[in-house]
């Protein structure tokens, strides 16, 4: 059986490794003991023990070098065993046959006294050698049952009751030997064991990380792929809202828009956490004044509370926040929307506190259906939901709690949850304190009434469809729309235009495996101009996120919501201290739903909720 024999080999490296301690100190107690007894006894007698004694020790350590040298194939050869034996055969020989060359020549007392030394040195070995039994029985039989017998048959007294004794201690040491070596090859056992699980572990860690990898790919491609119709399809509806009046075609395009939108949700929500995965959401830390984010989320949520009989109320007093924005608006936007979608009667409360240290707790109370004690970790996990066996996707994806923790552990907030099943569920959040005396006044960047008529843009994109409804959505803004599937086609259509384009809008993937940001590169040095421009992308795997991220332009994804579009153009274009702006380059991905810069404000999109 294979795990026996590498227990056998574990036992085997483990006697060679004791080996030379062991030699060496047979070899000096022999060599103490022939300085004791050189007056005694014959001396050349003593000296051809002595050499023998040295003969053995040096085989012995020249073995046990060579094997400690030799590679792990060398060392699976059986036959060291047999060597490391056959050492000890020889050295327990050699000390078994010293007493009794001078047997006649020694008192009673110094028979006595190497009875002593034998039992000890029988003592070590069954310490030592129980690791590889063979090695204890070859040494400490010779050494020991010539010189009891000898005893035995001596006719004293004392010395019959000492060979009888030296009988009986080598057989208890027997006996501890053996049970010795079955706990040394239970551990070693063990060992392996533990080892093929740990490489079994390993094995399906390594799998769960393809799987990983896989499932992210797959989001990836199947997002961007889908994204590309709904992008098309959003357009088109916000182009054809602008040309109907009649109030009964209006009501249907507003509710394909919200079909639109809750279907944008849920890819928002893998968004969120591929940017998480791409580590490109910043960290950029204000003071906020409490109460006037918590008012803009009941505002938010009231009436959907209300549709469900749950009364929603909010009390941050005079509290001051020092925190990111965005990110603490999605936190809070998140629980809050968690805790409507699992309350069906009673309150939902959102209340600030003064906390340790100057900080502040968000304490969030509702009466909901509450959380199982053996699901509070899983809640938390991606893609978990309560109570949603058939998967409604009218209750998100179940990435919202998920995406709470993440955001908290990214702002270094202290996340706690306390829930009991039937009753409700509390969270309570810690947030740093801010200073009142630092707050800033929110400024309002985007005009009341957008106007892009008279522009010029580019729009480059190898989908058909949206270039078609990219360009009936501009138009009906009054823009004039200039339409290529690739960098070349952008080159022709400039050389057969009569204006120069004021923007650029492109798709971050083209064809022939080429992107946006080439495109507009491209396009700015033959215009021989650093004119703003505008990548659009559907892709949500983390690697495509952080390259799009560094890439300096504005971002927006798909699907765009026709306003935050219409705002973006006109705040590129319009005037030229925010047309070098554009032409800079500068980045900010935090600010709407889909990633693209408007302005600096805390209210972040909506977040679809699991």
């Amino acid at each position: 059986m294979e795990l026996e024999r590498k227990i056998y080999h574990e036992q085997i490296r483990l006697i060679y490794n004791q080996g030379p301690v062991l030699v060496v100190g047979a070899t000096l107690c022999a060599f103490i003991i022939t300085l004791f007894l050189w007056r005694h006894l014959p001396q050349s007698t003593l000296l051809f023990w002595l050499s023998a004694v040295a003969v053995s020790s040096v085989l012995r350590v020249w073995v046990i070098a060579v094997y400690l040298k030799a590679d792990r194939q060398t060392r699976e050869q059986p036959v060291w065993g047999t060597f490391f034996w056959l050492g000890t055969l020889t050295a327990g020989m050699i000390w078994g046959v010293w007493p009794l060359m001078f047997y006649q020549l020694y008192t009673t007392e110094y028979l006595l006294l190497i009875s002593t030394i034998f039992a000890g040195m029988v003592a070590v070995s069954a310490a030592s050698g129980c690791v590889y039994l063979p090695s204890f029985l070859s040494f400490s039989i010779p050494l020991t049952l010539p010189l009891a017998i000898t005893h035995i048959l001596s006719g004293n007294d004392s010395l019959v009751l000492t060979g009888m004794l030296l009988i009986m201690f080598l057989a208890v040491n027997f006996f501890l030997a053996v049970r010795g070596q079955r706990q040394y090859r239970e551990l070693i056992r063990s060992q392996f064991e533990n080892q093929v699980l740990m490489e079994r572990l390993a094995g399906e860690k390594r799998i769960a990380e393809r799987a990983i990898v896989a499932k992210s790919r797959f989001l990836a491609a199947a997002s961007h792929d889908l994204r590309q119709p709904l992008h098309a399809m959003g357009l088109f509806l916000s182009a054809l809202r602008r040309r109907e009046d009649e109030p009964a075609k209006i009501e249907i395009l507003n509710d394909m828009s919200k079909s639109a939108e809750a279907l944008n949700g849920l890819f928002n929500s893998l968004l969120d956490v591929s940017r998480l995965d791409a580590e490109i959401i910043d960290f950029n830390p204000s003071h906020l004044v409490a109460s006037d984010m918590f008012d803009a989320l009941r505002a938010q949520f009231v009436q959907q509370a209300e549709e469900k009989g749950v009364q929603l109320s909010v009390d941050a007093r005079s509290h001051v926040f020092f925190c990111d924005a965005i990110l603490l608006e999605r936190v809070l936007r998140n629980l809050v929307s968690n805790a409507i979608q699992y309350t069906n009667h009673g309150t939902i409360s959102m209340r600030c506190e003064d906390h340790v240290e100057g900080s502040k707790m968000v304490i969030l109370r509702d009466t909901g259906i509450g959380i199982p004690p053996d699901a509070t970790e899983d809640v938390f996990s991606e893609y978990y939901q309560l109570n949603n066996p058939s998967r409604d996707r009218s209750n998100g994806l179940g990435l919202g709690l998920a995406i709470v923790r993440r955001l908290c552990e990214l702002m270094d907030m202290p996340l706690e949850m306390e829930s009991v099943e039937g009753q409700g569920t509390i969270f309570r959040l810690i947030v740093p304190g801010g200073d009142p005396a630092q707050l800033v006044a929110q400024e309002d960047d985007e005009p009341s009434t957008l106007q892009t008529a008279g522009r010029q843009v580019l729009v480059i994109d190898d989908e058909v469809q949206v270039l078609q409804s990219m360009r009936h959505l501009l138009e009906g803004w009054g823009i004039t729309v200039m339409l290529a599937e690739s960098a070349r086609d952008a080159l022709k259509v400039m050389a057969l235009s009569d204006g120069t384009p004021d923007l650029i809008i492109s798709d971050f993937r083209l064809r022939d495996n080429l992107n946006g940001v080439d495109a507009v590169a491209v396009v700015r040095e033959s215009l021989e101009s650093s004119i703003p421009a505008i990548i659009v992308t559907g892709d949500t795997s983390p690697a495509r996120l952080r390259e799009v991220s560094d890439t300096g332009l504005h971002v927006m994804h798909k699907p765009v919501k026709s306003e935050e579009l219409q705002a973006l153009i006109q705040r590129l274009t319009d005037g030229s201290q925010r047309a070098a702006a554009g032409a800079a380059g500068l980045v900010s991905d935090e600010t709407t739903s889909n990633g693209a810069t408007i302005r600096p404000t805390w209210q972040s999109p909506e977040i679809e909720v699991a």
